[in-house]
């Protein structure tokens, strides 16, 4: 009687391909391998809609989702033309207070000389606390001032006195 002889390679590929088929046809018969409509959550801000990717959890929803415009009434009060944004002094001012700090720690932290040169550090914090002006006589000149010397004693090393912090503005 003749046998066939495999090598375990080629009888290896011939059941996994045997497997491949045998399922492939199973899923095919389930329809499991037609398209359903997985709905994807919408971030809706005053109008705008934008799509979040959806994040796939063990359960998909089973019903249809049909996502809906918000309503929005309008009044008589409501249609009064234009929106304008309006911002007061004072946020303006925070928005150009928090640039200043910001650039002065950028130039605290990135100071070369270890210990640092007073006059260096006095010259570099002045060069950007003197283009701010519109700050003295307000509350921002004293918590400016107030984070200079505390950044510098605490970083540098370096304690200025009340008339250099004044100085600083000149």
């Amino acid at each position: 009687m003749a046998s066939i002889n495999f090598s375990p390679v080629l009888l290896a590929l011939l059941l996994s391909g045997i497997t491949y088929v045998l399922v492939y046809l199973f899923f095919i018969r389930a329809k499991a391998f037609s398209k359903k409509e997985i709905p994807v959550p919408v971030v809706q801000t005053a109008g705008f809609r934008e799509p979040l990717a959806p994040s796939f959890s063990n359960r998909f929803p089973t019903s249809s989702y049909e996502p809906q415009d918000p309503e929005i009434d309008f009044t008589e009060e409501d249609n009064s033309g234009e929106l304008e944004l309006v911002e007061d002094d004072s946020s303006i001012l925070l928005k150009e207070a928090e640039a200043v700090i910001d650039h002065i720690a950028a130039v605290i932290g990135n100071i070369a000389s270890h210990p640092a040169n007073p006059a260096e550090v006095f010259t570099k914090i002045r060069a950007i606390v003197s283009q701010y002006g519109i700050f003295q006589n307000t509350e921002f000149y004293d918590a400016i001032n107030r984070y200079v010397a505390v950044s510098v004693e605490r970083d540098l090393a370096l304690r200025f006195t009340e008339a250099e912090l004044a100085e600083l503005w000149s």
